[in-house]
């Protein structure tokens, strides 16, 4: 099985509607996927259900307004955890956050610019639709995808200084941290929605089956 953490709120964790992120993590993965909040795991909950790979969930709540940066048991599992872990949008923040990386808004939007999602967060600029992404750090996880990949991207923040056990693996101008992968562990983090990908945008896909497959390789 393959382990999906919610880093949302309780309230959206309760009522959002995961059914589709599950379906298509599974579909990546090729086996089934179990959903969990933040709250309810720790490494003592690894050890008992076994889980070869875990995907950390976006997140659209501001990270200062609940408690998920100072949950203990969470940000143990994302540090110390040794089970393959990928990072989504929030997650991926989240992840950089605990190794020592910082955030931060993009940037104010421009007087001249479009305002990509006036309803979420206005004045900001937002990455929101099919952008493309260079890869500059060749990586397992981009295994068969060209140097510039199509993804889905929701967001406002970003990763803006990496922290020293991490690695950028892709950037578009707008965003520097695409991605990245842990120096040592198998720990990856992905600004972009991968499991939001279509057949006219297939990258996401093949990005998530390339994660699936390197953890699924650490099991043997």
């Amino acid at each position: 099985m393959i382990l999906f953490i919610i880093t949302e709120t309780e309230k959206i964790y309760q009522t959002g509607n995961w059914q589709k992120k599950r379906l298509a993590l599974e579909a990546a993965a090729g086996d089934f996927c179990v959903t969990v909040h933040y709250k309810q795991v720790s490494l003592k909950m690894l050890e008992t259900v076994k889980p070869w790979a875990i995907c950390h969930s976006g997140v659209s709540t501001p990270f200062e307004d609940y408690d998920i940066r100072t949950t203990r048991n969470y940000r143990q599992v994302a540090l110390r955890s040794p089970i393959p872990q990928l990072g989504i949008c929030g997650g991926h923040q989240l992840i950089a956050e605990f190794y020592g990386s910082t955030l931060g808004i993009m940037r104010p939007v421009g007087e001249d610019e479009a305002d990509h999602n006036p309803n979420y967060h206005p004045g900001e600029y937002k990455e929101w639709g099919m952008y493309p992404v260079q890869v500059i750090q060749p990586d397992p996880l981009f295994s068969g995808c060209g140097e510039r990949v199509r993804v889905q991207q929701f967001h406002r923040s970003e990763v803006k200084t990496l922290g020293r056990e991490l690695i950028v693996l892709a950037s578009s101008p707008a965003c520097r941290v695409q991605a990245f992968v842990h120096r040592k562990k198998p720990v990856y983090g992905v600004q972009f929605h991968p499991e939001e990908a279509s057949e006219a945008y297939p990258d996401g896909f093949r990005i998530l089956k390339n994660f699936f497959r390197l953890a699924a390789s650490r099991q043997r």
